[in-house]
Order: C-alpha cells, then sequence, then structure tokens
C-alpha cells in the first residue's frame, strides 16, 4: 500500500536528520547550524519519526500476516526478517571498531555479548539495565520492537475478537506503566501506537477523520503532563493526515521512490548512526561552518545510501550461497 511506504520514508528522513543534527552538534551542547530546530511544536523530530515507524509496522503486520497464523510461524518468521541482516552488520560494525579502537569494549562485560546476540544491548543501556555493552548497531528502538513483536499474535486475536476490550485492557496497562517510567518510557506507549496502526486498517474514512480530530485537539492539551504521550497523540494525526495526502502522490514516480526507500529502510536505520558517528571524528564541531555542515550532511546522506546497499547485496549474496550449500 502506498501510503504506508510514503508515511516509512517520512519517518526515515525524520529519523536521518535527528542523528546528524545530535551528532554535530555534540549532542545538542553546540550551536544548531543546518537545522534550526528539532522540537517542531515542542515535539522532539526523533520521537516522531520512532511513532510513526511504530505505527506503519503494527499496520503492515496487520495487513500481511494471516490471522490464522500460529505464533511460532510468526516468531521464525519475524526472526528471519530482522536477524540475519542484524548480525551481519554488527559483525561489520563490531570489526571495525575494534580493530581502530583498541580498548574501546574494555570496560563492557562479557556477559552483555549475550544482550548484543539479541540486539537488545542498545535497549539495555537505554532502560538502565547496564552501563556500557557492545553495541554497534540497533538503537533502542530494536529492542522495543523486539517486545511488541512477541505481544503481537495476541493484540491480533484481541483485535478480531474484541476490540474494544483490547484497546481498554491495553490502555488500562500502558499508560499507568508508563507514567510511572517502569518501562524507562521504551515499550508501552509504543505498544499503544503500534495498536493504533493495526486498527487503522479498520476504520472508515469518517471514523479515521473523527479521530485525527481529537488526537490534534487533544496534543496541546497533553503538552504540559507528558511528552511521549504528546508526541503519540500528534503522530497519530499527521499518520492520518500523511495516509489522506498519499492519495494524491500515488503516482509512478512517488510510488518508486517511496517504495526504494521503505526497502531500504531497515539496512540505512541498521548503519547511519554508526556512519555519522564516523565521519564527524576528524572535524572540529564548534568551528564547523554552516556550509561546510550542509556538505557534511550531503555526504551523509549518500555514505548511508550506498552502505545500506552494500549490506543488503552482501546479505542477498550470502543468502543464496547458503541456499546452494545447505543439503535438498
Amino acid at each position: 500500500m502506498f501510503y504506508l511506504d510514503f508515511i516509512r520514508a517520512v519517518a526515515l528522513v525524520a529519523i536521518l536528520v535527528i542523528h546528524f543534527n545530535a551528532t554535530v552538534t555534540g549532542y545538542f551542547t553546540l550551536p544548531h547550524k543546518l537545522f534550526v530546530s528539532v522540537l517542531p511544536f515542542g515535539i522532539y523530530l526523533g520521537d516522531f519519526g520512532s511513532s510513526l515507524f511504530f505505527m506503519v509496522s503494527g499496520a503492515a503486520l496487520a495487513l500481511t500476516v494471516p490471522s490464522d497464523q500460529s505464533p511460532m510461524t510468526f516468531y521464525k518468521k519475524r526472526v528471519r526478517a530482522i536477524y540475519p541482516l542484524f548480525w551481519l552488520a554488527w559483525a561489520i560494525c563490531f570489526s571495525i571498531r575494534f580493530v581502530s579502537k583498541p580498548g574501546y569494549y574494555a570496560g563492557a562485560k562479557t556477559l552483555t555479548l549475550l544482550l548484543t546476540v539479541t540486539g537488545l544491548d542498545n535497549f539495555a543501556v537505554a532502560a538502565g539495565w547496564v552501563g556500557m555493552d557492545f553495541a554497534c548497531v540497533g538503537e533502542w528502538f530494536l529492542g522495543s520492537i523486539l517486545f511488541i513483536y512477541l505481544l503481537f499474535p495476541l493484540l491480533q486475536r484481541g483485535l478480531l475478537r474484541r476490540p474494544w476490550l483490547t484497546w481498554g485492557l491495553a490502555l488500562l496497562l500502558c499508560l499507568p506503566v508508563h507514567l510511572a517510567g517502569w518501562d524507562a518510557n521504551l515499550v508501552t506507549i509504543h505498544i499503544l501506537e503500534f495498536l493504533f496502526g493495526m486498527l487503522f486498517l479498520r476504520l472508515s474514512v469518517k471514523a479515521k477523520v473523527a479521530l485525527a480530530v481529537v488526537c490534534a485537539a487533544a496534543t496541546p492539551l497533553c503538552q504540559p503532563l507528558d511528552a511521549k504521550i504528546t508526541c503519540a497523540l500528534c503522530s497519530a494525526a499527521v499518520f492520518t493526515l500523511l495516509a489522506g495526502v498519499a492519495r494524491f502522490l500515488d503516482r509512478p514516480w512517488p510510488r518508486v521512490i517511496c517504495a526504494k526507500l521503505a526497502a531500504l529502510s531497515y539496512a540505512v536505520f541498521l548503519v547511519h548512526h554508526v556512519l555519522i558517528q564516523r565521519l564527524v571524528e576528524k572535524f572540529d564541531l564548534a568551528a564547523l561552518s554552516r556550509r561546510d555542515t550542509a556538505l557534511l550532511f550531503l555526504v551523509y546522506l549518500a555514505a548511508t545510501w550506498a552502505a545500506a546497499e552494500a549490506l543488503l547485496a552482501l546479505h542477498h549474496w550470502l543468502q543464496k550461497r547458503w541456499a546452494a550449500f545447505r543439503p535438498a
């Protein structure tokens, strides 16, 4: 569906911009030189992009996963979709960092390698489980979406059989946990965003418009109370708006571009943050001019695209080699 590719492309741009801007500003200790603000309407651009990704993931899985598919089959397919590319990116990035920065991982405990293998290392640091890890790729997002994937079969059955009860229970369980901070703001609010994406496919046009208006109206009301809830409400409204706008952009060229970005999005997600961190190592960020920041941004985009393409090509080649060697 074109509108899902379109929204995924918007989310990808938001994440690329925020991680570039955060890195070249020394994680907001230096003035902004290219992007004036990463807080449009007081909503952090990184949270906004992540929220859209959670919603798109929910909608895409609800669209493609048969309702009668067993949970074990679903989990196996998710593992095959996520881990081979993740492990390949991790092996490359870890090897480069290990050789180029001797002693970088000296403070990381060997036990945290288990978290790395499962893609939960960066998530564990963000949640405060460990102080330092072997994280190279993946960000906190990967750990969060893995937890939500575990719940997907339950959420899918709930929406099919008892949609109102499912939503009621989700709100009743997720909001208190989020507001209490028990999940370090990494999972529960995103369960609701994911559930919104799943529900979106089943709504009529009028219901979508009404829901978008309610979310948009509630956004400024929640702003003084909680930033994540505010972002989720705003993102839901924008998601609906973008889905509507996509109908007018549904032409051959936009389809090709958005489909390409959607196909590259996971590989880009794995490599982009590593690349910009490596690129800025040779720059004096405090002295970096606006012109040079703009040039660096273009280099960053080109390098990210090339690395993502190369990672996918290597992954596909290894898959073919593996298929050739597997016994019939």
